[in-house]
Parts: structure tokens; sequence; C-alpha cells
């Protein structure tokens, strides 16, 4: 009994172990529910301990993991379909018994897996291949797995060492191992090797304990169901595929986590990454990323620097003719090969090589003496600009590398493509790059189809595509290859001959009649030719006329397509072109007077330069044109003679008829083509026009801009320009009665100290204004005792804010608040504090900002408002950085919404750049600073991605503290060439009042502009002024350097040394050019990091007046008109002749303005609150207050043109003619505005009134206004169907007496006309249609009608009437005598009587009939039978002409 015990406990252990190794993530826990009272609590916290992981683990680690975690999934998968291929529990115990063993209970002492709940954070050591293998190995074995076996027995004490490493094997999955072990390699291979023997030593399952029925029925199950080996090439295989999916599914990049715009939002994009890296200037990366950048070397790096500085020279001309002209050359090639060799930036270039800006030279003086006389050759300005033209050059270049491959590929002989590099335009290169297609497209297309060919074959398994691509020459590709290309050849010369013709003649000004090349006369004629050829069976059409016209357009796209002549066109346009305006009927009604398109409305002949001139010119046409006001016509003066200039090169000399016509169909396609070259060069002309003006309107905000932030902070009294004062900003805001006076004390080092606030508004009365200043007193007497302003600035949100301005400053005036001398012993006698205004553009956007909601969520708008206008105080340029690409909603330049946003944000980027710069950035501040951070990338060689990686490297390679600038190279914080743009202007002060200025760690240079380069050259200079001998430097060195030793010693030693033969020295023996330098050098060491800006610009009163009122001198100017309300007038009310002493009035703007007596009309009555308009005489703009006048002959003068119109640019005839017709129509809108009152009135149009009576009957009409003019009116009414007559009647009303004429027949009212009239005339037309010799249909119909008539009885004559559709309101009478006879047509009018027919009038039908028959008679009497069609009679009926 105990044997058999023992061989289930082994079966027990056994089972236990395979199952553990099969499933090493283990089961849940809670599945086994009668283990909860028996768990070790401290033992599984410190198995839940062994879950914890990092949170900054990498996403390589987690990718790694999540690899991981799929793998055991899969294996746990693959473990339980072994276990439910294997026995259960129930199974188990009835082999048992079946073998003669008594079943025991399952153990109790079991340990529970536990699993975490993120699967993504486990990680596990176990190979788990070896897993697998073992589970398929096990083969039918593990069929006695039970679904218990995961868990471990432990209670079996009999098994000692085996049970504990099961135990130690248990945890061993669950304890997670950092990648990054301190273990090595060897060492882990080595655990692992004893985890392996560990698990081989475990007891398995022996079936030959088992009894021999046991056997015989495991025998059987072997038979039946296998050992399981014979799948595991299925299970292989499937485990491949999930793996290979896994991986598929795997995200392999953050574009496949999220959001591609978000990762471009925070800049986290494969091409932001790249930027990063590559040691290039982040803002030279972005101009350049449109272009495969090519670093240039000699002979091409020298014609790039001939190519810039001619295209800077044409540009700054005017400056440096003459003897400067090779020098500023020379310049701009230095500055080429800095920009495009060196990477330098342009705040490295301005700083550090600025010597190669500059030329001097000796000027000699009558009386012997001499000066050397320096020449600043290029500025900042001109910097930025070599950048832009070196990314062009770099355009064209990439575009000539494109041909030159395209000609070696194709290995052509033409003169026109071998001299490419000569090729100095874009718009050449294209030219001759549009030659070589159209030229050569065949040979193009047939080594496209050989590459591709080749790479199939060397790519046998990639997809073959389809490369039959449709061509735009394949119609001429046909024809060169086709029998009709003798055609174009007897053109008697050739497309290249008559570009040299052209290109000879035009150096020659087309003055030489002899030309190089003659053309020669077919013996045919063009027609007879062409027939000729298309008689060829292979002639491509068969038609002469489709075959000549393809002949000649087939010559005229080689005229086209010829370089030579397309440069001919291009250089008559650039030196002769003309822009011309041509209003559209749109821009008729839209542009008036007040439109800014007022003074391009007639623009004729315009010249380039003109409009170079004034780039704001061109901008509005081409802004007025897309709105679809105008259209601009860019054409060349003289055209007809150019032209024939142009033909006398393609003619021949012969005089025959053959001649002629070939010459004919010579000049017919050289329209053709002349057609096309027109229009492509004169848009070219535009957009090149449009590029350059765009460029100086936005160098002219880049100027605008720059004044804005080349300010210091407001200097604080006795203090050095640059530091930062204490600030206390007020503001009512709009200063309506209710509002509060809200403030803030800005203290210097950016922190608010304290708030204010009243709600007595000074501005409501005196009793307020006592308040606020006695509030204001002990704000300032309580509050304010430590920290006291330097500055009170004030500002608001309109005109109001001025009432606020001077209460403030008359209260420090009355209390004699005076500045803050705490930091000044020696002042006694100190002034009153400054009160300015100050500059709110940047306070208005940060106010409502989600930047203030952050910073300061309980604080009202106006509060915020306050903050930021003390910001501005401490730093303009800060708070203009910080405004982001909010900055575009400032108005900087007034025609800056003429140019793309990109472009204004480029010139906004290339201020910023400059202006920080020329300060520098203390970088540690920076590091701790977020808003102070903002400036960072605008540092030479950094942008938004370089700086936000240096800030965050500083922060976690140097504990958020810069050092010296060297730890940028040595704590690789920077690459090679962002150091040495970027080195000198990250600024690091060191505490001079403290003992790290001695520090052998400190640079003390790194608190100067002095770049490290120039760290040599600044000790010496500093050792020569000194007089220290270089064995005196090292003990110097050990005591805080020669830098500290000059600063002790005063650095004005300095002044002592000869710059200009030291300089002199570093040229002639080292050939370095550092006479800037070292003048920057020794003021540097003098003041270092001195501020170079301007100071503060503190606001005039123009300035003040547009900030508060938004009104500028060409809204609210002299002679302008404007909307004034009228608030209070002088006059005598009691007297009712007495005239208007004074008005009050206010505009919207609420500026004040008042109108004397003799501005005032007469005869004018004015209320208050009467809206009028009036004319600004003067304005006064500290006051916020205007003299305005209402007198007429003010008013017309206001009303005239702003610009001057000049005779020959002016189309005066255009403008007559147009006004004439604005007249007319301003007549017709008077005439549809009148007051008729009449039922049947409208205020229709023609058409309008013919869709109103097209439902109704005949005779129905309408009154409607008429075109002519307020004295007529027209009567629409109904005679037929789609049939109406439009009678012009004449208004003779006088007064009360009514009269209207129509027809030289007068009605004393409108009814009476209708009635008498129109219904009169109705009458006899629906008599006309009832009468049976009336048929409707068209003239056409019912002649058809006559003539089957007659046919069917010819020998009876036949006559019918219509309508007439051309004189609504008549008809016609046709009739033939007999079927031979033509038709005859008689007009017959319908009148108030009747009828009239050839000036016979008849009262009914029948009467007419009679008289039609004797009429005939009578006539074919006196003509012996040919009557004739009768004419038209001259009539005004319904004002149309009668027949």
């Amino acid at each position: 009994m105990a044997r058999e015990e023992d061989e289930e406990r082994e079966i027990r252990d056994d089972v236990s172990d395979d199952n553990n190794n099969s499933d090493e993530e283990g089961d849940d826990a809670l599945d086994s529910s009668d283990e909860e009272d028996d768990d070790d609590e401290e033992e599984i916290q410190k198995v839940r301990e062994g879950f914890i992981v990092d949170d900054e683990d990498d996403d390589e680690i987690q990718t790694k993991r999540k690899k991981k975690h799929r793998k055991r999934k899969r294996d746990k998968e693959r473990s339980t379909r072994d276990v439910d291929d294997a026995l259960d529990e129930d199974d188990l115990e009835l082999l048992l018994e079946n073998s003669g063993v008594k079943p025991t209970s399952s153990t109790s002492g079991q340990f529970k897996r536990l699993k975490r709940a993120q699967v993504e954070e486990v990680e596990e050591e176990e190979p788990q291949e070896e897993t697998v293998s073992t589970s398929r190995r096990s083969g039918l074995n593990n069929m006695f797995d039970d679904e218990a076996g995961e868990e471990e027995d432990v209670e079996d004490e009999a098994t000692g060492d085996d049970n504990r490493r099961n135990i130690l094997d248990e945890f061993e999955d669950f304890i997670e191992e950092d990648e990054l072990s301190e273990d090595d390699e060897q060492t882990r291979l080595e655990k692992r090797t004893q985890r392996e023997r560990a698990r081989s030593t475990r007891p398995r399952i022996d079936t030959s304990k088992l009894s021999s029925v046991d056997r015989e029925s495991l025998q059987q199950l072997y038979e039946v169901f296998g050992d399981g080996a014979e799948y595991d090439w299925a299970l292989q295989a499937q485990e491949d595929d999930e793996e290979r999916h896994a991986e598929a599914m795997e995200p392999t990049s953050l574009d496949e986590v999220f959001e591609h715009a978000e990762l471009k939002e925070r800049m986290l994009t494969q091409e932001d990454n790249v930027i990063r890296i590559i040691d290039i200037p982040e803002r030279f990366q972005t101009y350049r990323a449109n272009l495969n950048y090519i670093n240039l070397e000699d002979e091409e790096l020298e014609r790039e620097k001939v190519w810039v500085a001619n295209a800077l020279f044409s540009e700054k001309q005017s400056l440096f003719a003459g003897d400067l002209e090779a020098p500023f050359k020379a310049a701009v090639g230095h500055v080429v090969e800095f920009v495009s060799k060196s990477n330098y930036e342009v705040p490295f270039i301005w700083s550090h090589r600025r010597d190669f800006l500059l030329h001097s030279s000796e000027v000699q003086y009558s009386d012997g003496r001499s000066e050397t006389e320096v020449h600043k050759l290029l500025f900042e300005d001109d910097l930025w600009r070599i950048v832009h033209l070196d990314v062009e050059y770099h355009s064209l270049y990439e575009k000539r590398l494109n041909i030159e491959r395209i000609v070696d590929e194709l290995q052509l002989d033409d003169d026109l493509v071998r001299d490419i590099k000569s090729l100095d335009t874009m718009v050449a290169v294209q030219d001759i790059f549009d030659y070589i297609h159209f030229t050569y497209s065949a040979e193009i297309r047939d080594l496209a189809n050989n590459q591709e060919a080749t790479a199939n074959e060397e790519n046998p398994e990639a997809p073959v595509k389809n490369s039959k691509k449709h061509s735009k020459y394949a119609f001429f590709e046909r024809i060169r290859s086709n029998v009709l290309y003798d055609a174009v050849k007897s053109f008697g010369i050739s497309a290249k001959e008559f570009g040299e013709n052209v290109q000879d003649q035009s150096a020659k000004q087309f003055l030489v009649p002899y030309r190089i090349h003659a053309t020669d006369d077919s013996q045919e004629a063009p027609g007879v030719l062409v027939e000729r050829i298309c008689e060829d069976e292979d002639a491509m059409f068969k038609d002469h006329t489709t075959a000549r016209d393809a002949v000649c357009r087939t010559f005229a796209e080689e005229i086209f397509h010829n370089p030579k002549v397309r440069q001919e066109v291009r250089s008559t346009y650039k030196s002769y072109a003309s822009i011309n305006v041509s209003v559209t009927e749109k821009g008729k009604s839209i542009i008036d007077k007040h439109s800014p398109y007022a003074d391009i409305k007639y623009a004729i002949n315009r010249s380039p330069a003109d409009l170079v001139s004034k780039p704001d010119v061109l901008l509005r046409m081409l802004e007025a044109e897309a709105a679809g006001l105008i259209v601009i016509q860019v054409d060349t003066k003289d055209y007809d003679n150019w032209f024939q200039s142009i033909l006398s090169c393609l003619r021949s000399d012969g005089t025959s008829e053959i001649s002629d016509e070939w010459n004919a169909e010579r000049e017919y396609a050289l329209s053709l083509a002349f057609k096309k070259l027109n229009s492509m060069i004169s848009q070219n002309a535009k957009e090149d026009l449009r590029r350059e003006c765009e460029r100086l309107i936005a160098a002219e905000v880049r100027t605008r801009f720059l004044g804005k932030i080349d300010q210091a902070p407001f200097t604080p009294f006795g203090f050095d320009k640059g530091t930062k004062p204490n600030v206390l900003a007020l503001s009512f805001g709009k200063g309506d009665f209710d509002s509060a006076v809200v403030g803030v004390l800005l203290k210097e080092n950016g922190k608010i100290d304290e708030f204010f606030k009243s709600e007595n508004n000074p501005a409501r009365d005196r009793e307020n204004k006592e308040q606020f200043q006695g509030q204001l007193k002990e704000f300032f007497d309580k509050n304010l005792e430590f920290v006291k302003p330097d500055v009170i600035v004030v500002s608001g949100y309109n005109a109001n804010s001025k009432k606020l301005f001077d209460i403030i400053q008359e209260f420090v005036e009355e209390e004699r608040i005076t500045v803050n001398i705490d930091d000044l012993p020696d002042e006694s006698n100190p002034p009153l504090i400054s009160v300015i205004w100050g500059q709110d553009e940047t306070a208005r956007l940060y106010q409502n900002s989600e930047k203030a909601s952050q910073q300061f969520p309980d604080r009202p708008s106006l509060i915020k408002y306050c903050i930021g206008l003390a910001r501005y105080v401490q730093n303009p340029l800060l708070e203009y950085v910080a405004l982001g690409n909010d900055i575009l909603s400032l108005t900087f330049y007034e025609y800056q919404t003429l140019i793309p946003r990109d472009l204004i944000l480029e010139v906004v980027e290339s201020a910023f750049v400059d202006i920080i710069n020329t300060v520098g950035v203390e970088i540690n501040e920076a590091v701790r600073d977020p808003h102070v951070a903002q400036l960072v990338p605008y540092i030479a060689g950094l942008g938004p991605r370089k700086a936000s990686g240096l800030i965050r490297n500083i922060n976690t390679k140097l504990g958020s503290t810069l050092t010296n600038r060297s730890e940028l190279i040595e704590a690789e914080l920077s690459t090679a060439n962002i150091f040495i743009n970027c080195a000198s202007f990250l600024n690091i002060p060191y505490d001079e009042s403290s003992s790290a200025a001695r520090d052998p760690s400190v640079e003390l240079l790194d608190a100067t502009r002095i770049h490290p380069e120039d760290y040599d050259l600044a000790k010496k200079m500093a050792s020569d002024a000194l007089d220290v001998d270089e064995e005196d430097l090292p003990e110097i060195d050990n005591n805080g350097g020669i830098i500290y030793q000059l600063m002790q010693e005063g650095a004005n030693k300095l002044d002592e040394l000869n710059l200009i033969a030291y300089g002199k020295e570093l040229e002639t023996k080292f050939d370095k050019r550092k006479f800037a330098t070292l003048q920057m050098i020794k003021e540097e060491l003098v003041n270092n990091y001195e501020e170079l800006r301007h100071g503060f610009h503190t606001l005039d009163n123009l300035e003040v007046f547009q900030m508060l009122t938004g009104e500028t001198p060409e809204t609210f100017g002299k002679n302008i008109l404007v909307p004034v309300t009228v608030m209070k007038v002088g006059k005598n009310f009691r007297d009712e002749s007495s005239s208007i002493k004074w008005v009050k009035v206010i505009t919207s703007s609420l500026i004040q303005a008042n109108i004397e007596e003799y501005k005032i009309p007469r005869d004018i009555d004015l209320d208050f609150g009467q809206i009028i308009q009036a004319v600004v005489l003067e304005v006064f703009y500290e006051s916020f207050s205007a003299s305005l006048s209402l007198l007429e002959e003010d008013i017309r003068r206001a009303g005239m043109p702003k610009f001057r119109k000049e005779e020959g640019k002016w189309d005066f005839r255009a403008e007559s003619e147009d006004l004439k017709q604005e007249r007319a129509k301003e007549r017709a809108k008077q005439a549809k505005s009148r007051g008729i009152q009449h039922p049947l009135y409208h205020d229709f149009n023609y058409k309008q009134a013919e869709e109103f009576l097209a439902p109704k009957n005949i005779g129905d009409c309408i009154i409607r206004p008429s075109s002519k003019g307020v004295q007529y009116l027209t009567i629409t009414w109904k005679v037929a169907n789609n049939l109406f007559q439009h009678l012009l009647v004449k208004d003779g009303s006088s007064g009360k007496y009514k009269a209207y004429y129509v027809d030289n027949k007068k009605y004393e009212d409108l009814d009476q006309l209708i009635f008498q009239h129109i219904q009169a005339i109705a009458r006899k037309v629906r008599e006309m249609i009832n009468h049976p010799k009336f048929r409707e249909g068209t003239l056409s119909e019912v002649n058809e009608w006559l003539e089957s008539y007659t046919k069917a009885n010819p020998k009876n004559s036949a006559y019918v009437f219509c309508f007439d559709h051309k004189t609504p309101g008549s008809f016609l009478l046709l009739f033939k005598v007999n079927a031979n006879s033509p038709v005859i047509t008689w007009h017959v009018k319908s009148d108030v009587e009747g009828y009239s027919l050839k000036g016979f009038p008849y009262p009914n039908m029948l009467k007419l009939c009679n008289g039609f028959k004797q009429m005939y008679k009578s006539e074919a009497s006196k003509v012996g039978g040919a009557v004739q069609n009768s004419r038209p009679q001259v009539g005004t009926y319904g004002g149309y002409g009668g027949y």
C-alpha cells in the first residue's frame, strides 16, 4: 500500500513540474478559491514588488517586452491545447483505480501564480523555445498533466531539495531582471544552465511503475492517438506564422501610434529627428528642405560667388558703384563661402567675420595728409539676402545638373545645349529643358524604356510597371517621323537658324539688313506642296487643309521652343514691358473713389521700374485681379514694329508670287508662335515682378519690426541701460463709468509683488477722483514700502484712458512720488517717477491667450492685460517672441497683408535672430525659466528642435547648469558646427562678488561676446596690456588667470594697445583679418555684454493716438471725410431765426471735435444724436480732439481722389466712358426708385417683366421703370405666347397736372393710357388672331404652309396673316399669286383705330382683306403683274423701328 502511495506521489510531482514548465506565465491566483486563507501575504508582496517597472524605460525595452509577452501568450495557448488533450483529474483517478492504486485528495498547500495587470510590463528571462520543444518531446506523457498541475506541491517534505528547487523555479518566472543588469552575459548563461539542470533532475512520470493493465491501456492509447510527434511540423508552422503576424503588427515608429499632424506639431517626426542630428544650422536646413543641397567646390563655388554678387549688386548698384564695386563683390563672395561651405549663420558672420564685410582705403589730401577710410559694404539685411540667394542658386544648380544628366544620357550633339553652365536664370534653364523635351522627346522616351527594362532584368521579382506614358509632344513626334515633315523643311529655314538670326539682329538692334542664315523659297506654292505630299500613301493627313494647318503649327512649335527666340522675347519684355489694367464689369461697380484699388482702376503704361518703386501697387493689382475686379495685361511697347523686325529674320527676299505665299505662311506660323510666347512670357514677367515686390514689402516689414524689438527695457533712474525696472501698470479698460481701476506691480525679476484695485473710477466725477487718489496713496504707502516702482505705465482700450493718464500724472506731481533711490545712496534730490504710456499690442493678445489662462487662471482679463503691459516695459523683445504665430495679428506695415503669411513669419524670425543674438541669452536662466527659454531657438545655429534638445541635455547631463561653454562639446551637448555658431551668444555670467571669479573651472570669457576661437587672442591682449611675461603666466593662471588679473588692475589698460598695428601683424603673418574682432574683444573686456540695443522707446502723441483710437493719418487726417455724432448744439433756441454758433461732436473712436460757426452752413438744422458727415480740418493728437467742417465745398474737396492721375499713365478715355455709363445706370436706378402709385407698377427690368407676364392673358400689362431716365416709363404687355411689346411712355407731368405721351398720343393718367391704348391694340390683335386667314408659327413655318397650299392648288392664289416676331404688335401679310410665283410679304401694323397697310388705315379685318385685294390689283396693273415685297416702313412704334 505504501508503494502505491509513493507511486501516486511521484506521478503528482511529475505532473506538477511538467505543467509548471509548460506554462511560464502561470494561471491567475483567483482560479483556486481554496487557497485564499493559506497565502503567505509577505511572500505575495515580495512577488508583487518584482513587477514594479520604472516608467522611464525607453521605447526599445517596451517593444521587447511586448514581443516577449506575445511569445509567452502563444506558449500558454499551446500549453492549454496540450492540457485540453491530456486526461483530466477524474480520468487519472479512474486509471489509478484500474491499476489497483488508491486515489488521494489533491494537496492544499500550494502557491498561487500572480499575474500583472499590464501585460506590456511583463518581462521574462526564461528561454521560450526550450519550453515549447520540451512540451513536444514529452508526447503523450503530457496527457497525464492535471489542470491543477500549474500549482506547486510543497507539502511533501520527503522530496527535499527537489521541492525547494521547484519552489524557486515557481518564483523564478516572476523575477523581472533589468535588461541593463550588472551581471555580464557569461553570468546570465551560467544561471540559465543551472535552471535547466534543475529542471532535468525533476521527477518525471515513469510508466514502468504502472501495472501491466495500465501498460496495455497505454499501448492502446499510443496506437490510437500516437505520441503527438507527427504534428510537430504543423505546430512549428503555426508558431512561425503567428510570430510573423505579431512582428508585422508591432509598431515600429511613432507614426504608427500617433497622428502625423500631432507629431508634426510637437516636432517629433522622422524629419524633425534628422534636423536635430545633422550638424547644420536648423534654419539653413529649413531653407534648404526642398533641395538636394550640394556642397560646391572650386569652379562651381566661384561661379556661385559671381552669380550672387551680381544679383546683389544689381539691387544696391546706386550705393557701391565705381571703386567700391570690386570690394563689394569680393565681400559677397566671402559671405557666400561662409554660408554655403562653412554653414555659418548670419549672427556669427556679423559678429565674428565682420572684417570681411568692411573695406578700408587710404585717402590722400592735397596738404600731404592721409587718412584711412572704412566702408561698410554689407549689413545684416544683406547677409540674410545672401542666404536666400544661396538657396536660389542651388535650386538653379540642381536644375542644371538634371539637364546635364539628360544631355549626357542622350549623348546630344547640339549647339544649343553645349554651354549649359553659362545659364544663370531659372527661366533660361527651363527654356533649355523645354527645348530638349520637345526636340528629343522620342529619344527620351526610348531611354526611359531602356532604363526600365534594365531595372526589370536586374530585379525580376519587382512588379512590372506600365511604362506607356502620354507625351504632350506625341503629335509633333508623329509629324517629324512622317513625310509631312518635308513641308516643314520647305519653309526654307529651320527654327534653330531663325533663332540665330534673331539673336544676331537683336544684338545689332535690327539695323543691319544682312542675316546669318538666308531663307530659301520652295519651287512649289505651299498649298500645292502640301496637296502633293497628302497624295503619298504614308501621309499622316489626307485632307490638305488639315495637313497645311498641322505643318504651320509644327513650325510654330519649333519656333516657340527655340531658346534663342525665347531669350529675345524675354529681354524685350524686361526692357519694354508695359503693364495695363482693364476693369471688369464687376470692378466698375465695386471700385469707387473710396476703394483701395481706386488709384489702379485705369492704370496704363506702367513700366516694371514704376511698379518696383512702389511695390504695393502691383500687389494690389494682383489682389484685385484675383477678386475678379480687373485684368492685368503685360504687353511690349510698339509691339507691331518689333514683330515686323522679328519677321524680317524669317522672311525670304523673293519677289515672286510663290515667295509671297511662303512669306505669308511664315508670318502666320510666327504669329502662332508669338501668341504662345507672349502669353507665357508675360505671365513669367508678372510673376517675376510679384516676387520682387513681395521681397521689397517683406524688407519693409522687417525694418519696421526691427524698430519695435530693437529697444532695451525701460532704464530705471541711476542704473545702466539694460537694467530691468520694477513696473506698476494701471488701467481701467474701456473707461466706462462703472469700470474699476486695476494694477499690478511687477518686480525686476519678473515676479508679481502686489495687485491694486479701486472701484472708484476717477473719470466719473470729482468725488470718485479724490477717493481713487486716496486709495492709490494708501497703496503706495503701505504695499509699496519695501518694493517701489521705477516707472508707472498706463494704457487702455480706447481714448478714455487719456483721462486716467492725466489723473495719475497729477497724482504723482501732487504727492511728490519720486523714483526709487534705495540703491543710490549718493542721490539726495530724486526726480518724480515717470508716468508713461504703455504699448499694449502684445498685452491685448496676451490677456486672452491660453498661456495667460495657465499662468493666472483666477485673475480677470484686465489684470492679465496689466501684466502684459508691465512685461513689455521690462523686456519688449521677449514679449514679442512669446506671441509665437499670434504675432501675425499685429500690423507693422500697412501693406503687409499683400504678402504671404509665411514670408512675414520668415522676416520676423530673421529680425528676432538678429536682435536676440545681439543681446545674447543667459543659458542657465533659460534652462530654469520656460519664459526665457523661448529666446533660445533664435540663437545662431539653433532652432526650435535643436534648442529643445540642448535644454533637455543640459538638464539630464549637467544637472540643469552649464558651467562653461566648453561643456557644449565635452558633454556632447552640441555638434562642432552648431557650437561654432552658437557659443558666443550663450551668456554664462559669474558672481563678481564671490570667489567664483578665481575658480579655475570658471571661464570668465564665457560671460562675454568673445568667441571661444578668440579666447587665446583675448588673453594675449590682456597679457600685453598688463605687460606680463610668458614665464609669469603659469603663476597668474593659478591665481585666477590673466583675464581676472586684468579685471583687478583695470580694463582701461587696453586703451594703451595699438590694435591697428596688431591687426596688420595678424593679417601679415597669419593671414587673419581681425581688425574688427580686436576692437570687439577690447569692448567686451571693458564692459562685457553691454546693452547694444536702442533705449526704451516712449510713445509720442501720434503713436498714442493711433494705439487708443485705431485711427491713422489716412483714416482720420486733414481733408478726410468722417461720420460724427452730434453731442451738443450751440444755438439760441428761443429765436427761430438764429443760426447755430458751434457744434460739439464725437466719432466712433471717441475723438471729440468742435465745429465753429464759420464752418457750419446757415440753413442747416442739427439735433442731439444726429449722425452727419464732416471734414477733418486739423487733429490735436495730444488731447484726442479735432476741428471739423460741414461746408459743402469742404465736403466736395474731401471727396476728390487723393492720388494724382498722371498723363500717359491713366486711361482718361475709359474713365470718361465708364462715368457716362455709371451716370446712366444711376438715372435708371433713380427711375426705379420713383414712387409710382399704381397697382400695375413693378420695379422690373425687361427680362423680369416678360417672365412675370408669361402665364398671363393676352393684353395683360405692367408698368415699369425705363432705362432712358426718370422722365420715362415703360409699359410691357403680352401680345401672344412668348411675344411681348415694350412701349416707351414719356412722363410729361408737372405738379398736379398729369400727362403721358405714347405714339404721339397724350393721356391724362396711366389708367386711361392702359384702357384706351393698350387694351384697344390688344382687341385688334385678338381680332387678327381669330381671323381664319391668320396662322400661328414662325415666318419659315408660315412660308412652308403657303408653298404647300399653292402646290396643292396650283391655279389658285393664296394669302395668310402671321405674327411679326421682330416687331411685336405688328403682323405680316404673306401671299402667292400661283404655285410658281414667289412669296410676297407685306407688313400690317395694328393701331388703336384698327390696322394700317402701306399707310392706309382699315378699321377691321374685313376691310383690311378687301383693301389688300384692291391694293394688289392696283399695283399689279401698274407694274405689269410684278408685285414686289414691301420695304419696312420707318416708324417709332413702341420704341422700335416699324415696317
